[in-house]
């Protein structure tokens, strides 16, 4: 009997305890129900839509979701919700609200998100991340009807109030880059006659998280980190490395209006995520997601106060107008949103969502599952939970690791975090002159998959390890020291990446072409696997394929890994090539040891198609 009582209060101590390790929330969208009644929070790591009543405070019911949900839309009717699930062969699902469950599917490409609907309800238009477009659907068919290209990544999206534009925002950029100008670009497409036109943002524009279209339909907002990749990473102050922001367009013409910079002289605002703004247009709310703040920006003061700027020095002068306060020098002045703008600190770790219901932000924080609100009518703006969504979760060394690497709090000033050159733990397509290796020479950021297991890293070898990497990375990128156990956090959790299947792959296995693109691969005559063998395609070791260029100091280069290579464009250690193809057609990559540069086209399409199956 005693066992029996010591069991049952055994049973209920840790029923009422935390949720398992695996049992999180991740809150990644929010949007208010036509009626402003109610939140549908979708939880990305529980594969669930949540409703949360606002009046009450509480979820109320949720909906089990099949796939991994990455974003989802409410139809004009306000009775359904699509939800982009899923990456490799991924799906639109359609949940009934009402009804409380997913009612059909659209089959669609490898990973749909940044969904929009029509304003007729009878299209729905979705990112596919890796397939590189955006394709169009029809609700009463449940058919892909057409597919509209992109540029790198197209990640989130926004329609315009006629329908006739969808403005899409490019995650990463398409430029060689060793070149003098790279950067991320909104592509609009013209949904009437199918054309499409790329809006180029500032240069080091990248990780191009949120999207949104202002309530007049006059601008399209989107937020961005600009780096400064082309200087030597030897300091943080005022921005030297990284500065955060979002960028205006406007919609009537399609053209770039602006990037405001949201961090302080001496405090950065490290890793915009999502953005929205009041009812009136007057107020831009931003959550900074490396710094666990929300940015409330008074966006009627800086359009302003942007009108009245000359273009630039040129007609600065023509006007007797101070000739370093310039439009064009907008990206570049961390003072310029000085008294029209206020972060608000949050409670709670990454918010990665928002929503707006008149005067209140609703913000949903991703490693703490709970939506905090922020009253911005209220005399002092502050935070208040507002909802958890479920039972405090027990964080594991991998999600420790995780919300590490997000973390900008734990970097000098809050510049930056681990994320922001390594969105996703990848790449952000920009070379860095890192110092470890001597300066002037810069090189790609490297994805960050397998590098527990592949050593040494870097490009020329010059640490032993990735764990080694990790601690010099906080110490000599981060300027900052950090506890042994945080650093064995962050190694969990870069351990536990598991790369993404290829877009390339045919029913998840590799085409005609790659195969016979596996048999030259594998070949005496091309001897790839001299170098490029083993579980990571790679041997580890040092060697010289003639690829040095210009600004490199030395000739021999770790052999990359080419798992999950077509994710990590672009190509070489300095990113010269945006396509594989180049590395051989032009690069004659590989002719030191094989026989390459003799491939006909076929057999060069071939070889190209396994790489990127990979």
């Amino acid at each position: 009997m005693t066992r029996t009582l010591v069991l049952v209060f055994l049973f209920l101590l840790f029923a009422a305890g935390p949720v398992p390790a695996d049992g999180y929330k991740g809150p990644v969208e929010l949007i208010p129900s036509s009626d402003s009644q109610s939140l549908y929070v979708l939880n990305r790591d529980a594969r669930e839509i949540a409703i949360v009543s606002i009046g009450e405070q509480k979820v109320t019911r949720t909906i089990a979701l099949p796939l991994v949900p990455n974003s989802m839309v409410l139809a004009p009717d306000g009775k359904t919700l699509y939800v982009g699930a899923g990456d490799y062969q991924g799906k639109i699902l359609i949940v009934d609200v009402g009804a409380g469950k997913v009612s059909g599917e659209i089959p669609s490409g490898h990973t749909p998100c940044g969904l929009v609907v029509s304003p007729d309800g009878k299209t729905v238009y979705a990112c596919l991340r890796f397939d590189t477009c955006v394709a169009q659907y029809d609700v009463s068919t449940r058919k892909e009807q057409r597919r509209f290209s992109a540029l790198h990544e197209p990640i989130n999206s926004v329609i315009t109030k006629d329908g006739t534009k969808i403005y899409v925002a490019n995650f990463l950029p398409h430029d060689p880059s060793d070149g003098a100008d790279v950067a991320a670009e909104i592509t609009a497409i013209d949904l009437t006659s199918g054309k499409s036109k790329n809006i180029r943002l500032p240069n080091g524009s990248s990780s191009m998280h949120g999207i949104f279209l202002s309530p007049d339909g006059k601008y399209v907002y989107t937020t961005a980190i600009l780096a400064r990749y082309q200087l030597p990473t030897s300091q943080l102050e005022r921005g030297w490395m990284n500065t955060n922001g979002f960028s205006i367009i406007d919609a009537a013409k399609s053209e770039f209006v602006n990037t405001v910079l949201l961090d302080d002289v001496d405090l950065g605002a490290a890793n915009p995520w999502p953005i929205a703004s009041s009812p009136d247009g007057k107020r831009v709310y931003v959550g900074l997601a490396g710094t666990h703040e929300l940015c409330i920006v008074e966006m009627d003061k800086a359009l302003e106060k942007l009108a009245s700027l000359p273009k630039d020095e040129a007609q600065a002068k023509a006007t007797g107008a101070n000739v370093s306060k310039t439009a064009e020098n907008v990206p570049q002045d961390l003072a310029f949103l000085v008294g029209m703008k206020k972060r608000v600190r949050l409670n709670g770790k990454g918010p990665r969502s928002l929503a707006v219901v008149g005067t209140k932000v609703y913000i949903g924080m991703y490693f703490d599952d709970t939506i905090v609100v922020v009253d911005t009518k209220s005399r002092r703006t502050k935070a208040k939970e507002f909802v958890a969504l479920g039972p405090k979760p027990v964080m594991t060394p991998e999600r420790l690791g995780e919300l590490h690497w997000h973390d900008a709090t734990l970097c000098f000033q809050y510049w930056q975090s681990c994320a922001s050159c390594h969105p996703d733990a990848r790449t952000d397509a920009l070379n860095w002159d890192l110092l470890n290796d001597g300066i002037g020479n810069p090189k790609n950021a490297k994805s960050m998959l397998f590098s527990m297991k592949t050593h040494p890293a870097m490009w020329h070898g010059v640490r032993e390890t990735g764990q080694y990497v990790i601690r010099t990375g906080f110490k000599f990128i981060l300027f900052a020291v950090r506890p042994e156990n945080e650093y064995k956090e962050i190694e969990a959790y870069l351990s536990a990446m598991k790369p993404l299947p290829s877009p390339r792959l045919v029913n998840g296995k590799l085409s005609e072409s790659a195969q016979r693109g596996k048999k030259l691969f594998e070949s005496e005559r091309l001897a790839c696997t001299k170098c490029h063998m083993g579980e990571y395609l790679t041997d580890m070791k040092m060697h010289d394929v003639g690829s040095r260029a210009s600004y490199d100091q030395m000739d021999n280069f770790v052999t990359p890994t080419l798992r999950e290579v077509w994710r990590t464009s672009p190509y070489m250690h300095d990113g010269r090539y945006i396509n594989m193809k180049d590395v051989f057609k032009e690069g004659c990559h590989g002719d030191v040891f094989g026989d390459v540069a003799n491939l006909n086209d076929k057999e060069l399409d071939d070889l190209v198609e396994y790489i990127l199956s990979l």
